[in-house]
């Protein structure tokens, strides 16, 4: 692991106030938020799903005349766009105000009615054309809340249940002759890949008794669809860590034969085969970012692709196979899309629509810290520029568990730093991007030693005087919100404010209401709840709330699957029932986070406004 030696100065205060212009009310709006895409077989036509200040819809722009348009738009999240191979039509999937029970929808190219696939109570999302255009496949939950492999006819009719496996299937690539499908099961534990034809025979092409093999990114972004096949259908591209990094590798399928293309101390992630054959790309995680690179199938002629900073992510080769489209973003640069073919590079989509004030950003750094027990933690690190610092920082854990936080765009840490808040992200143990053994070391003890690393986070920024004490707040969202009430209750003094985002409180409670999925997850990664009574209560914040001094905001989903609203409401009730300092924002219409835009803006702004009351802006 590299480290940042950095020195930081004692945390500045300007001594008169400064208008801040980056305000959620006046950009909020006018950078877009950019999805999954797609590109036509011919390469004429780019789909994607995008947020352009309203909700996400299906945009799709001519690459030759640069001309766009809306292709389908509604008071719902339209998502996953995906080209028929004669590119007369698209594929996609909206639910109902976030609750992730998505369905199928098609709408020709050209614009026009969108039709209905499937309709079902349950989750049917991700869906792929076949080859021939005559079937859509798709993962859906509607078998004992369990993600399959489902496909049903292009124009409509009952799906046909193709898997049943007991793990969650959680990507899908057709082989490129029709005759079967890949699948990815696991999420995040013991992942494994496997291929399945259309009379629902299932054989396992890669697993492991102690490792992940993976489709799809292990860096826990969700950062595009697989394209894991040789043209010919004969080897299949993956990454894993069986090494403990992630590495790239290929499976012959007639002889199960696997060749270790890249492999190296540096996670790698989302290997995607060009239509030609003659190139793999994949991405590279490098101390906070991530690269896009190719190498031929044999792992000859390694070729950086994307820039060196940031984030890059999404891979996807043109089809003519001579270009790679690629999202992209820094700190300080929002996401744009790309296409690069050899050292040109051009921008089809940038979601910065105006002029931004970047001299009120701040650019992130990787730092690391000592934790409790001599582990060293890797940390993005935000510092406001002086003249707009307030003396104060917020330690923001992230989600997931099994997820890092990188150089990338986020709209919100910018407007906090524009605030003058610093900012640190720790990347604790059980996260993503330092190999196996790291992203599993926190497994039977979430709430345990990765709050301890978060907690030895704030007691960093206070030793570096980054921040005086009593100066010191903390937010997250999902498991980041869990992790909030975690260290308020295990360093009660530390904190002067918090704010919880959508998380959950109560094991119990939690596990009971979530999705099948998460159940699965949280049973293989922390045990049963059923029977491990007292391990649980003793990972439960609602048990220990007692023990929290600071105010504290909560926030919630009415739709969230995740972390179900329940949770925020039950801890808001006991805090407020306790006679602790809390307040509690809940979105009606929305899931796991806000996606319409005016939800977004309530969200941030709530959260900003109560930051900014407990750590005032000392010259306002």
């Amino acid at each position: 692991m590299a480290l940042s030696l950095l020195a930081f100065p004692r945390a500045p205060v300007r001594s008169m106030p400064r208008k801040v212009t980056f305000s959620p009310a006046r950009y909020r709006r006018k950078i877009w938020e950019l999805e999954n895409f797609d590109v036509s077989r011919d390469g004429r036509l780019l789909a994607y799903a995008a947020n352009k200040g309203e909700q996400y819809a299906v945009y799709v722009k001519d690459l030759k005349t640069g001309r766009e348009r809306a292709l389908a738009k509604s008071s719902e999240a339209m998502l996953n766009p995906e080209f028929s191979p004669d590119g007369t039509r698209i594929a996609m999937q909206a639910d109902f105000e976030g609750d992730e029970n998505a369905d199928v929808y098609v709408v020709p190219t050209k614009g026009g009615a969108v039709r209905r696939i499937t309709d079902h109570p349950k989750d049917d999302a991700s869906p792929r054309w076949s080859p021939d255009g005559r079937r859509i496949a798709f993962i859906s939950n509607r078998w004992e809340d369990k993600e399959n492999v489902f496909v049903v006819d292009a124009e409509g009719g009952e799906p046909r249940q193709l898997t049943f496996s007991e793990d969650i299937v959680v990507e899908i690539a057709w082989r490129p002759d029709g005759r079967a499908i890949a699948f990815q099961t696991g999420t995040g534990n013991l992942d494994g890949i496997h291929v399945v034809d259309l009379d629902g025979h299932v054989e396992t092409l890669v697993s492991s008794p102690d490792a992940e093999a993976e489709l799809v990114d292990e860096f826990g972004g969700g950062w595009g669809h697989a394209h894991p096949w040789s043209p010919d259908g004969r080897e299949l591209v993956f990454s894993s860590n069986v090494h403990d990094h992630g590495d790239v590798g290929v499976l012959e399928i007639a002889t199960r034969r696997v060749r270790w293309i890249v492999e190296g101390p540096r996670d790698k992630a989302m290997p995607v085969w060009s239509p030609d054959g003659s190139r793999i790309a994949f991405l590279e995680h490098r101390d906070g970012n991530v690269v896009l690179k190719t190498a031929d199938p044999r792992g000859r002629g390694l070729r950086v692709v994307s820039p060196a900073k940031g984030l890059a992510s999404h891979p996807r080769w043109h089809p003519d196979g001579k270009g790679l489209l690629y999202q992209h973003s820094t700190s300080v640069q929002p996401t744009r899309l790309l296409l690069q073919r050899g050292g040109a590079r051009k921008v089809l989509v940038d979601c910065a629509r105006v002029k931004l004030p970047r001299d009120e950003f701040a650019e992130g750094r990787f730092v690391a810290y000592t934790s409790f027990d001599g582990r060293k933690i890797p940390a993005m690190l935000f510092l406001p520029k002086t003249s707009r610092s307030r003396g104060a920082a917020l330690v923001e854990p992230h989600g997931g568990p099994e997820w890092q936080v990188m150089n990338e765009w986020d709209t919100n840490t910018q407007f906090m730093v524009a605030q003058g808040f610093a900012m640190l992200f720790p990347n604790y143990r059980g996260s993503t991007g330092w190999g196996r053994a790291y992203r599993h070391r926190s497994n039977r003890d979430l709430g345990g030693a990765d709050m301890k690393d978060i907690i030895a986070g704030g007691r960093w920024l206070l030793k570096k005087g980054i921040c005086e004490p009593g100066r010191l707040g903390i937010l997250g969202v999902s498991y980041g919100g869990y992790s909030v009430a975690h260290c308020m209750i295990q360093a009660p003094d530390l904190w002067a404010v918090g704010a919880s985002i959508v998380g959950y409180f109560d094991w119990f409670t939690a596990c009971k209401d979530e999705r099948g999925s998460l159940r699965h997850y949280d049973r293989w990664k922390m045990g049963d709840v059923d029977l491990e009574i007292d391990h649980f209560r003793r990972y439960s914040p609602r048990f220990s709330m007692d023990k929290i001094r600071a105010p504290l905001l909560f926030t919630g989903g009415a739709h969230d699957p995740r972390c179900p609203v329940g949770e925020a409401r039950q801890m808001f009730a006991d805090m407020k029932s306790a006679g602790k300092t809390v307040e509690y924002l809940e979105f009606p219409d929305e899931g796991h986070r806000p996606r319409k835009m005016t939800n977004k803006i309530k969200e941030i702004e709530t959260v900003l406004a109560w930051l900014g009351r407990f750590l005032p802006d000392p010259t306002s």
